[in-house]
């Protein structure tokens, strides 16, 4: 088994890894086949591979925060600007399920533009604190997944308490 020194990764790689970690916990209690952490990998490939029993398999992982606002206030990283009263009123009018929707949407596109081998699932992980997979299925018929994708499966990791949907 490989041992992985987390405070040596960046924190892109640390995001990563226990994105796959934490989805590979939650699918092996839901699925009689295993899924196990292998390596990291650089562009072209998939962010890491995994092997699923035998068989090795890249994923590429992508981490919904809502919108860009949304993603540096949970990093602590707004801008001045953001912090104006009238900014905080423009960006809370705006829907939650407008932002989260259209991120993910966002990714989906994003990610859909990138050729990977054969064996690459997309793991997107919610990270938005307020929105749960109860939420996802309600606006399911919002989410465009795009024609000719190069992903085997894609998984949204949708909350905190790991709730999967595929």
């Amino acid at each position: 088994m490989m041992t992985i020194d987390i405070d040596k990764l960046d924190s892109k790689k640390q995001l990563e890894f226990f994105a796959v970690k934490y989805f590979s916990k939650q699918f092996n209690k839901n699925f009689s086949t295993q899924l196990k952490f292998d390596s990291f990998a650089n562009p072209p490939d998939p962010d890491v591979y995994c092997f699923l029993e035998n068989d090795r398999i890249g994923i590429e992982v992508a981490h919904l925060y809502g919108s860009e606002r949304d993603a540096r206030m949970l990093f602590g990283r707004t801008k001045p600007e953001e912090k104006t009263k009238e900014h905080r009123i423009f960006h809370a009018l705006i829907s939650l399920n407008e932002r989260i929707i259209s991120g993910l949407n966002f990714i989906l596109e994003g990610k859909a533009q990138k050729s990977y081998g054969n064996r690459t699932w997309l793991l997107i992980r919610n990270a938005y604190p307020l929105w749960y997979k109860e939420d996802f299925e309600l606006y399911k018929s919002d989410i465009l997944l795009p024609n000719g994708h190069s992903f085997e499966e894609i998984w949204l990791l949708c909350d905190k308490d790991g709730q999967p949907v595929q």
